[in-house]
Protein backbone atom coordinates (compact mmCIF):
# COMPACT_ATOMS: atom_id res chain seq x y z
CA UNK A 1 0.00 0.00 0.00
CA UNK A 2 1.64 3.02 -1.28
CA UNK A 3 1.87 5.56 1.96
CA UNK A 4 3.59 9.06 2.51
CA UNK A 5 4.93 10.20 5.92
CA UNK A 6 3.49 13.42 8.02
CA UNK A 7 6.11 15.44 8.44
CA UNK A 8 6.58 15.49 4.37
CA UNK A 9 2.70 15.96 4.08
CA UNK A 10 3.24 18.64 6.70
CA UNK A 11 5.81 20.77 4.61
CA UNK A 12 4.09 19.81 1.55
CA UNK A 13 0.56 21.61 2.56
CA UNK A 14 2.09 24.35 4.20
CA UNK A 15 4.64 25.62 1.60
CA UNK A 16 2.06 27.04 -1.19
CA UNK A 17 0.44 28.79 1.46
CA UNK A 18 3.48 30.50 2.53
CA UNK A 19 2.90 29.69 6.15
CA UNK A 20 6.54 27.50 6.22
CA UNK A 21 10.05 28.76 6.60
CA UNK A 22 12.85 26.05 7.24
CA UNK A 23 15.76 26.99 8.76
CA UNK A 24 19.04 25.58 10.03
CA UNK A 25 20.43 26.90 13.55
CA UNK A 26 23.66 28.28 12.72
CA UNK A 27 24.69 28.29 16.49
CA UNK A 28 24.29 24.89 18.65
CA UNK A 29 21.28 24.79 21.40
CA UNK A 30 21.90 25.87 24.54
CA UNK A 31 20.63 23.69 27.12
CA UNK A 32 20.57 27.19 29.08
CA UNK A 33 19.72 29.65 26.83
CA UNK A 34 15.81 30.01 25.51
CA UNK A 35 17.06 31.21 21.99
CA UNK A 36 17.61 29.76 18.35
CA UNK A 37 20.01 31.65 16.40
CA UNK A 38 20.02 31.43 12.26
CA UNK A 39 22.47 34.18 10.54
CA UNK A 40 20.08 34.04 7.41
CA UNK A 41 16.54 34.61 9.18
CA UNK A 42 18.22 38.85 8.90
CA UNK A 43 18.46 38.97 5.15
CA UNK A 44 14.47 37.00 4.53
CA UNK A 45 13.00 38.86 7.83
CA UNK A 46 14.78 42.35 7.66
CA UNK A 47 12.17 43.24 10.99
CA UNK A 48 12.61 43.35 14.55
CA UNK A 49 10.06 41.54 16.30
CA UNK A 50 8.97 40.39 12.95
CA UNK A 51 7.89 36.91 14.59
CA UNK A 52 6.54 37.66 18.05
CA UNK A 53 4.06 36.37 19.76
CA UNK A 54 1.95 34.72 16.54
CA UNK A 55 5.02 32.81 15.33
CA UNK A 56 5.90 29.13 16.61
CA UNK A 57 9.28 27.38 16.26
CA UNK A 58 9.36 23.37 15.25
CA UNK A 59 12.40 21.61 15.81
CA UNK A 60 12.77 18.94 13.00
CA UNK A 61 15.78 17.29 13.92
CA UNK A 62 18.26 16.45 16.48
CA UNK A 63 18.28 16.06 20.34
CA UNK A 64 15.07 18.35 20.34
CA UNK A 65 13.32 16.84 17.35
CA UNK A 66 9.52 17.45 17.56
CA UNK A 67 9.64 19.91 20.28
CA UNK A 68 7.58 23.13 19.62
CA UNK A 69 8.09 26.64 21.00
CA UNK A 70 6.12 30.23 20.76
CA UNK A 71 8.36 32.69 20.00
CA UNK A 72 8.53 35.98 21.81
CA UNK A 73 10.91 38.64 20.61
CA UNK A 74 13.23 38.59 17.38
CA UNK A 75 16.66 40.35 16.73
CA UNK A 76 17.06 41.34 13.37
CA UNK A 77 20.81 42.27 13.48
CA UNK A 78 22.08 38.41 14.43
CA UNK A 79 19.11 35.96 13.71
CA UNK A 80 18.47 35.29 17.05
CA UNK A 81 14.66 34.01 18.13
CA UNK A 82 13.54 33.88 21.80
CA UNK A 83 10.98 31.37 22.85
CA UNK A 84 8.74 31.01 26.09
CA UNK A 85 8.75 27.62 27.95
CA UNK A 86 11.44 24.77 28.91
CA UNK A 87 14.90 25.31 27.39
CA UNK A 88 15.85 23.05 24.67
CA UNK A 89 17.95 19.76 25.93
CA UNK A 90 20.78 21.61 23.17
CA UNK A 91 24.34 20.18 22.16
CA UNK A 92 23.87 20.28 18.66
CA UNK A 93 22.77 22.55 15.69
CA UNK A 94 19.58 21.12 14.09
CA UNK A 95 16.96 22.07 11.49
CA UNK A 96 13.66 23.95 12.30
CA UNK A 97 10.69 25.13 10.88
CA UNK A 98 8.81 28.54 11.21
CA UNK A 99 5.08 28.61 11.39
CA UNK A 100 2.11 31.67 12.08
CA UNK A 101 0.71 29.19 14.45
CA UNK A 102 1.44 25.70 16.28
CA UNK A 103 2.12 23.12 13.98
CA UNK A 104 0.32 20.44 16.03
CA UNK A 105 -3.24 22.44 14.78
CA UNK A 106 -2.15 21.58 11.05
CA UNK A 107 -1.67 18.14 12.62
CA UNK A 108 -5.61 18.72 14.35
CA UNK A 109 -7.58 19.88 10.83
CA UNK A 110 -5.63 16.69 8.95
CA UNK A 111 -7.40 13.82 11.19
CA UNK A 112 -10.74 16.15 10.92
CA UNK A 113 -10.39 16.31 7.18
CA UNK A 114 -10.17 12.67 6.80
CA UNK A 115 -13.34 12.27 8.06
CA UNK A 116 -14.55 14.38 6.25
CA UNK A 117 -13.23 13.51 2.57
CA UNK A 118 -14.15 9.47 4.05
CA UNK A 119 -15.52 7.43 1.09
CA UNK A 120 -13.82 9.57 -1.46
CA UNK A 121 -10.34 9.58 -0.34
CA UNK A 122 -9.57 6.16 2.14
CA UNK A 123 -7.60 3.18 2.66
CA UNK A 124 -8.80 -0.15 1.03
CA UNK A 125 -9.40 -2.78 3.18
CA UNK A 126 -9.23 -6.78 2.34
CA UNK A 127 -10.39 -8.25 5.30
CA UNK A 128 -10.18 -12.40 5.39
CA UNK A 129 -10.58 -12.88 9.46
CA UNK A 130 -14.47 -13.87 9.59
CA UNK A 131 -15.22 -17.55 9.54
CA UNK A 132 -18.99 -18.60 8.92
CA UNK A 133 -20.60 -20.34 12.18
CA UNK A 134 -23.57 -23.19 11.77
CA UNK A 135 -26.76 -21.49 11.23
CA UNK A 136 -25.59 -17.83 11.74
CA UNK A 137 -26.56 -14.87 9.77
CA UNK A 138 -25.01 -11.69 11.48
CA UNK A 139 -21.23 -11.33 11.62
CA UNK A 140 -19.72 -8.15 13.20
CA UNK A 141 -17.07 -6.76 11.19
CA UNK A 142 -13.39 -5.12 12.81
CA UNK A 143 -13.14 -1.54 13.51
CA UNK A 144 -10.84 -1.21 10.47
CA UNK A 145 -13.86 -1.26 8.10
CA UNK A 146 -16.17 1.45 7.81
CA UNK A 147 -17.95 0.77 4.16
CA UNK A 148 -18.40 -2.71 2.60
CA UNK A 149 -17.89 -2.83 -1.18
CA UNK A 150 -17.62 -6.23 -1.87
CA UNK A 151 -18.46 -9.84 -0.10
CA UNK A 152 -17.01 -13.27 -1.02
CA UNK A 153 -17.41 -16.64 0.35
CA UNK A 154 -13.91 -18.94 0.58
CA UNK A 155 -13.65 -21.99 -0.28
CA UNK A 156 -11.08 -24.53 1.67
CA UNK A 157 -8.30 -26.46 0.77
CA UNK A 158 -7.77 -29.53 1.74
CA UNK A 159 -4.70 -29.85 3.66
CA UNK A 160 -4.46 -33.50 2.59
CA UNK A 161 -3.32 -33.31 -0.98
CA UNK A 162 -0.16 -33.82 -2.89
CA UNK A 163 0.44 -30.61 -3.29
CA UNK A 164 1.31 -29.72 0.45
CA UNK A 165 4.84 -31.23 1.53
CA UNK A 166 3.48 -31.86 5.23
CA UNK A 167 2.56 -34.95 6.41
CA UNK A 168 -0.38 -35.24 8.68
CA UNK A 169 -1.67 -31.18 8.01
CA UNK A 170 -5.26 -31.70 8.71
CA UNK A 171 -4.02 -33.83 11.94
CA UNK A 172 -6.07 -36.91 11.11
CA UNK A 173 -3.65 -39.20 12.31
CA UNK A 174 -3.10 -39.58 16.29
CA UNK A 175 -0.60 -42.38 17.46
CA UNK A 176 -2.28 -41.66 20.61
CA UNK A 177 -4.41 -38.74 21.83
CA UNK A 178 -1.26 -36.91 22.80
CA UNK A 179 0.63 -37.25 20.45
CA UNK A 180 -0.47 -36.19 16.23
CA UNK A 181 1.62 -38.28 14.03
CA UNK A 182 4.69 -36.66 12.10
CA UNK A 183 4.35 -33.20 14.87
CA UNK A 184 5.94 -32.26 17.97
CA UNK A 185 5.65 -29.60 20.66
CA UNK A 186 8.26 -27.59 22.54
CA UNK A 187 8.15 -25.76 25.90
CA UNK A 188 7.85 -26.40 29.25
CA UNK A 189 4.37 -27.88 30.68
CA UNK A 190 2.93 -27.60 27.28
CA UNK A 191 1.11 -30.14 25.43
CA UNK A 192 -0.98 -30.98 22.29
CA UNK A 193 -4.44 -33.27 22.61
CA UNK A 194 -6.33 -34.30 19.68
CA UNK A 195 -9.76 -32.70 19.36
CA UNK A 196 -12.62 -35.04 17.94
CA UNK A 197 -15.48 -33.05 15.67
CA UNK A 198 -19.03 -33.73 17.23
CA UNK A 199 -21.74 -33.25 14.80
CA UNK A 200 -24.52 -32.50 17.38
CA UNK A 201 -23.91 -30.03 18.62
CA UNK A 202 -21.18 -28.89 16.26
CA UNK A 203 -17.34 -28.61 17.43
CA UNK A 204 -16.35 -25.17 15.82
CA UNK A 205 -13.08 -26.13 17.41
CA UNK A 206 -12.35 -28.55 14.56
CA UNK A 207 -11.97 -26.37 11.30
CA UNK A 208 -12.13 -29.33 8.56
CA UNK A 209 -12.46 -33.12 8.74
CA UNK A 210 -12.48 -35.58 12.04
CA UNK A 211 -9.99 -34.24 14.07
CA UNK A 212 -7.80 -30.67 14.84
CA UNK A 213 -4.74 -30.26 17.17
CA UNK A 214 -5.56 -28.28 20.45
CA UNK A 215 -1.84 -26.83 22.14
CA UNK A 216 -2.57 -26.28 25.38
CA UNK A 217 -0.22 -23.47 26.24
CA UNK A 218 1.10 -23.07 30.14
CA UNK A 219 1.52 -19.54 31.59
CA UNK A 220 5.36 -17.64 30.86
CA UNK A 221 5.74 -20.42 28.41
CA UNK A 222 7.16 -20.06 24.62
CA UNK A 223 5.60 -23.32 23.17
CA UNK A 224 6.02 -24.63 19.55
CA UNK A 225 3.94 -27.36 17.42
CA UNK A 226 6.26 -28.43 14.75
CA UNK A 227 7.11 -30.64 11.91
CA UNK A 228 10.52 -30.78 10.24
CA UNK A 229 10.58 -31.81 6.38
CA UNK A 230 13.78 -33.25 5.46
CA UNK A 231 13.99 -33.27 1.92
CA UNK A 232 17.04 -36.19 2.11
CA UNK A 233 14.17 -38.70 2.98
CA UNK A 234 13.31 -40.83 -0.10
CA UNK A 235 9.39 -39.00 -0.42
CA UNK A 236 11.24 -35.93 -0.87
CA UNK A 237 14.87 -36.65 -2.76
CA UNK A 238 13.33 -34.86 -6.09
CA UNK A 239 12.44 -31.73 -3.85
CA UNK A 240 14.65 -28.78 -3.76
CA UNK A 241 15.37 -26.83 -0.59
CA UNK A 242 18.53 -24.88 -0.33
CA UNK A 243 17.85 -21.04 -1.10
CA UNK A 244 13.99 -21.44 -1.91
CA UNK A 245 11.04 -20.15 -0.31
CA UNK A 246 9.79 -21.43 2.17
CA UNK A 247 5.78 -20.72 2.28
CA UNK A 248 3.73 -21.71 4.79
CA UNK A 249 -0.02 -21.28 5.57
CA UNK A 250 -2.43 -22.38 8.87
CA UNK A 251 -5.95 -22.27 10.21
CA UNK A 252 -5.65 -21.13 13.95
CA UNK A 253 -8.45 -20.73 16.80
CA UNK A 254 -7.36 -18.41 19.53
CA UNK A 255 -9.26 -16.20 21.52
CA UNK A 256 -6.11 -13.95 22.33
CA UNK A 257 -4.66 -11.63 20.09
CA UNK A 258 -0.76 -11.52 19.42
CA UNK A 259 0.33 -14.44 20.69
CA UNK A 260 0.24 -16.55 18.16
CA UNK A 261 2.41 -16.68 14.51
CA UNK A 262 3.90 -19.36 12.30
CA UNK A 263 7.55 -20.69 12.61
CA UNK A 264 9.45 -21.07 9.25
CA UNK A 265 13.29 -22.20 9.63
CA UNK A 266 13.56 -21.11 13.30
CA UNK A 267 12.08 -17.47 12.09
CA UNK A 268 8.92 -16.26 13.59
CA UNK A 269 6.88 -14.71 11.50
CA UNK A 270 5.47 -11.17 11.88
CA UNK A 271 2.10 -11.81 11.18
CA UNK A 272 0.30 -12.79 14.32
CA UNK A 273 -2.97 -13.91 15.07
CA UNK A 274 -6.10 -10.97 15.91
CA UNK A 275 -7.68 -13.49 18.84
CA UNK A 276 -11.03 -13.23 16.84
CA UNK A 277 -11.45 -16.96 16.13
CA UNK A 278 -10.46 -19.16 13.06
CA UNK A 279 -8.51 -17.22 11.09
CA UNK A 280 -5.80 -18.05 8.14
CA UNK A 281 -1.89 -17.49 8.88
CA UNK A 282 0.62 -16.82 5.92
CA UNK A 283 3.87 -16.38 6.33
CA UNK A 284 7.16 -16.55 4.29
CA UNK A 285 10.79 -17.41 4.40
CA UNK A 286 13.71 -17.30 2.40
CA UNK A 287 15.97 -20.67 2.95
CA UNK A 288 19.48 -20.98 2.81
CA UNK A 289 21.90 -22.11 0.12
CA UNK A 290 22.66 -25.04 2.65
CA UNK A 291 19.17 -25.95 4.24
CA UNK A 292 17.94 -29.61 3.58
CA UNK A 293 15.61 -28.85 6.08
CA UNK A 294 12.49 -26.51 7.43
CA UNK A 295 11.21 -26.98 10.40
CA UNK A 296 7.49 -25.36 10.18
CA UNK A 297 4.65 -25.13 12.54
CA UNK A 298 3.08 -22.59 15.11
CA UNK A 299 4.81 -20.12 17.38
CA UNK A 300 2.99 -19.19 20.88
CA UNK A 301 5.01 -16.41 22.56
CA UNK A 302 4.95 -16.09 26.32
CA UNK A 303 2.04 -15.05 28.91
CA UNK A 304 -1.24 -15.87 30.23
CA UNK A 305 -1.75 -20.16 29.90
CA UNK A 306 -3.86 -20.22 27.00
CA UNK A 307 -5.78 -23.08 24.64
CA UNK A 308 -4.85 -22.87 20.88
CA UNK A 309 -6.55 -24.68 18.04
CA UNK A 310 -4.75 -25.89 14.72
CA UNK A 311 -5.76 -27.33 11.74
CA UNK A 312 -4.84 -27.58 7.44
CA UNK A 313 -1.45 -26.46 7.95
CA UNK A 314 0.27 -26.37 4.32
CA UNK A 315 3.69 -25.69 3.27
CA UNK A 316 4.73 -25.34 -0.65
CA UNK A 317 8.79 -24.76 -1.45
CA UNK A 318 9.37 -22.17 -4.47
CA UNK A 319 6.69 -19.96 -5.18
CA UNK A 320 5.47 -16.49 -3.53
CA UNK A 321 1.83 -17.57 -2.62
CA UNK A 322 0.15 -20.28 -1.23
CA UNK A 323 -2.32 -22.03 -3.78
CA UNK A 324 -5.96 -21.16 -3.12
CA UNK A 325 -9.36 -21.61 -4.77
CA UNK A 326 -11.27 -19.51 -6.37
CA UNK A 327 -14.25 -16.87 -3.98
CA UNK A 328 -17.37 -17.38 -4.73
CA UNK A 329 -19.49 -13.33 -4.74
CA UNK A 330 -21.98 -12.75 -2.43
CA UNK A 331 -24.41 -10.36 -3.03
CA UNK A 332 -27.54 -11.27 -0.17
CA UNK A 333 -25.95 -9.04 1.94
CA UNK A 334 -26.60 -5.83 3.96
CA UNK A 335 -24.37 -4.04 6.16
CA UNK A 336 -24.69 -1.94 9.02
CA UNK A 337 -22.90 0.42 10.13
CA UNK A 338 -21.68 0.88 13.58
CA UNK A 339 -23.01 3.09 16.13
CA UNK A 340 -21.31 6.34 17.19
CA UNK A 341 -18.32 5.25 19.74
CA UNK A 342 -18.56 1.90 18.52
CA UNK A 343 -15.35 -0.15 19.10
CA UNK A 344 -16.33 -2.72 15.69
CA UNK A 345 -17.31 -1.65 11.99
CA UNK A 346 -20.81 -2.58 12.56
CA UNK A 347 -23.17 -5.67 11.04
CA UNK A 348 -22.90 -7.92 8.10
CA UNK A 349 -25.90 -9.29 8.02
CA UNK A 350 -26.86 -12.37 5.54
CA UNK A 351 -30.57 -13.23 4.15
CA UNK A 352 -30.09 -16.59 3.93
CA UNK A 353 -27.28 -19.60 6.07
CA UNK A 354 -23.82 -19.90 4.59
CA UNK A 355 -21.64 -22.62 4.58
CA UNK A 356 -20.18 -23.45 8.25
CA UNK A 357 -16.46 -22.69 8.80
CA UNK A 358 -15.72 -21.06 5.43
CA UNK A 359 -13.75 -17.60 5.34
CA UNK A 360 -15.52 -14.39 3.82
CA UNK A 361 -13.94 -12.24 2.70
CA UNK A 362 -14.68 -8.48 2.66
CA UNK A 363 -13.14 -5.90 0.28
CA UNK A 364 -14.22 -2.25 1.75
CA UNK A 365 -12.78 0.56 3.09
CA UNK A 366 -11.53 2.95 6.09
CA UNK A 367 -10.53 6.30 7.10
CA UNK A 368 -6.72 7.28 6.75
CA UNK A 369 -4.26 6.59 9.53
CA UNK A 370 -4.80 9.76 11.62
CA UNK A 371 -1.64 11.66 11.90
CA UNK A 372 0.88 11.32 15.05
CA UNK A 373 4.67 11.18 14.82
CA UNK A 374 6.74 13.26 12.57
CA UNK A 375 7.90 9.45 10.61
CA UNK A 376 4.44 8.32 11.08
CA UNK A 377 2.93 7.73 7.56
CA UNK A 378 -0.50 8.16 5.90
CA UNK A 379 -1.62 5.45 2.96
CA UNK A 380 -2.40 7.98 0.82
CA UNK A 381 0.45 9.29 -2.13
CA UNK A 382 -0.05 10.21 -5.91
CA UNK A 383 -3.33 12.10 -7.21
CA UNK A 384 -4.99 11.34 -4.15
CA UNK A 385 -3.04 13.98 -2.52
CA UNK A 386 -4.01 16.79 -3.80
CA UNK A 387 -7.25 16.96 -3.09
CA UNK A 388 -6.80 16.28 0.80
CA UNK A 389 -4.22 18.99 0.82
CA UNK A 390 -6.72 21.41 -0.62
CA UNK A 391 -9.48 20.17 2.01
CA UNK A 392 -6.82 20.42 4.75
CA UNK A 393 -5.49 24.30 3.39
CA UNK A 394 -9.01 25.16 2.94
CA UNK A 395 -9.69 24.47 6.62
CA UNK A 396 -6.70 26.25 7.85
CA UNK A 397 -7.17 29.15 5.81
CA UNK A 398 -10.70 29.57 7.00
CA UNK A 399 -8.90 29.49 10.68
CA UNK A 400 -6.72 32.23 9.81
CA UNK A 401 -9.31 34.39 8.28
CA UNK A 402 -11.44 33.86 11.51
CA UNK A 403 -8.93 36.38 13.15
CA UNK A 404 -7.90 38.27 10.12
CA UNK A 405 -11.75 38.73 8.55
CA UNK A 406 -10.68 41.19 6.00
CA UNK A 407 -7.58 39.40 4.65
CA UNK A 408 -6.88 36.98 1.50
CA UNK A 409 -7.73 33.82 3.74
CA UNK A 410 -11.11 34.44 3.25
CA UNK A 411 -10.52 34.14 -0.59
CA UNK A 412 -7.87 31.61 -0.07
CA UNK A 413 -10.09 29.49 1.86
CA UNK A 414 -12.98 29.41 -0.81
CA UNK A 415 -10.19 28.71 -3.48
CA UNK A 416 -9.09 25.61 -2.02
CA UNK A 417 -13.02 24.28 -1.05
CA UNK A 418 -13.24 24.89 -4.65
CA UNK A 419 -10.61 22.95 -5.81
CA UNK A 420 -11.17 20.18 -3.25
CA UNK A 421 -15.08 19.89 -4.56
CA UNK A 422 -14.51 19.74 -8.09
CA UNK A 423 -11.60 16.94 -7.73
CA UNK A 424 -14.10 14.86 -6.08
CA UNK A 425 -17.44 15.23 -7.71
CA UNK A 426 -15.61 15.14 -10.96
CA UNK A 427 -14.65 11.42 -10.27
CA UNK A 428 -10.80 12.36 -11.05
CA UNK A 429 -9.47 11.08 -7.68
CA UNK A 430 -12.20 8.71 -5.88
CA UNK A 431 -10.64 5.76 -4.26
CA UNK A 432 -12.89 2.79 -5.63
CA UNK A 433 -12.48 -0.66 -3.92
CA UNK A 434 -10.26 -3.08 -6.80
CA UNK A 435 -12.38 -6.01 -8.42
CA UNK A 436 -11.18 -9.22 -6.66
CA UNK A 437 -11.41 -11.53 -9.90
CA UNK A 438 -13.08 -14.70 -9.43
CA UNK A 439 -11.95 -17.54 -11.97
CA UNK A 440 -14.27 -19.38 -13.63
CA UNK A 441 -14.18 -22.86 -12.52
CA UNK A 442 -12.89 -25.38 -16.08
CA UNK A 443 -14.02 -28.76 -15.89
Amino acid sequence: MPTSTWSTMRKDILRPMGLLTSATTTSALSSGALTVVDTKLRDRFPVDDYFNNQWYVHITSGNDVGKIRRITAYTQSSGTLTYVGTAWTGGDSPSFELTPFDPTEVQNFYNEAREIVFPDICMVRDIETIVTGNRQHTYTLPNTIRKVDRVYLGNRRNADTADNLLINGDFEDWSSATSPDYWSVTGSGASVNQEEDTSDPENYAVLHGDNSARLVVPSSTVTTLIQTFDSTLDRYTAVATQGMECNVSAWVYCTVASRVSLTIDGQVQSETHGGTGWELLKGSQILTQTDTEAAVGISVTSGGAIAVFVDEIWMTLGQSEMIDVPYNELRNWDHVPPVAGASDGGVLRFQETLPSKHRIRIVGRDLLSPASAEDGTVEVDGDLLHPLYDKVRSMIAQRLAASNPNSQWTEMARQYEESYVRAVEGNLVKVKAPPVMVPRMVF
